[in-house]
C-alpha cells in the first residue's frame, strides 16, 4: 500500500468505551484548536427505548457549558446487512436540543456524528458529547477521528491534553 494513510490525515480519539450506558454516559472530551472537525463514529448495538444524544462545547476537558449543533449520517441498514456500509444523505443541522436515537432507527447501527471547529463559540474548543439515560438499555462505543490539522506535522498533536 502506498500513499496517504487515514492516520496520517486524521486523529483517532477514543471516546466511549464499549458497554451497556443505559444509566447515561459522557463521552470523553477532545479539543478542538488544533483540528477543523471532527467526525465521531457512533457503533451501536442493543437499544432499547430512547437516548438524546447531545454535544457541548466548553473551555475545559468535560465542560459543558454550550450545546451545540451537528449534522450526522446514518448507515443504511444494520450491522452486517448488505446496506450496513452505506451512510445515508447528510442530515440538516441538529439543534442544539440533541438528536433522539430511537431503538428502532439507531440499534445495531453506524452513526457518524460532523462537527465543525467554527462552530465552535470562542474560548471553548473542547467537544464532549452526552447520551441521556433515557433508554432502559444502550450498548454503544465511540472514537472521533479529527482533521485536518491546522498545522502540517508528521505527528498529528494531541487533542486530549
Amino acid at each position: 500500500m502506498s500513499g496517504v494513510r487515514l492516520t496520517d490525515i486524521a486523529l483517532p480519539v477514543y471516546c466511549l468505551k464499549p458497554g451497556d450506558h443505559e444509566a447515561g454516559v459522557d463521552l470523553d472530551s477532545f479539543s478542538l484548536t488544533k483540528y477543523h472537525g471532527a467526525t465521531v463514529i457512533l457503533l451501536t448495538a442493543v437499544l432499547t427505548g430512547d437516548a438524546v444524544l447531545k454535544f457541548y462545547a466548553g473551555a475545559t476537558v468535560g465542560a459543558k457549558t454550550t450545546a451545540i449543533i451537528f449534522t450526522y449520517r446514518l448507515a443504511g441498514g444494520e450491522q452486517a446487512a448488505a446496506s450496513s456500509d452505506i451512510l445515508g444523505a447528510r442530515s440538516v443541522a441538529v439543534a442544539a436540543d440533541g438528536l433522539t436515537l430511537t431503538a428502532a432507527t439507531y440499534d445495531n447501527s453506524i452513526l457518524a456524528i460532523e462537527i465543525d471547529a467554527a462552530a465552535l463559540p470562542d474560548g471553548k474548543p473542547w467537544v464532549t458529547g452526552e447520551l441521556s439515560a433515557a433508554a432502559t438499555a444502550f450498548n454503544a462505543a465511540a472514537i472521533a477521528l479529527l482533521s485536518p490539522a491546522r498545522y502540517a506535522s508528521d505527528t498529528m498533536p494531541t487533542a486530549i491534553a
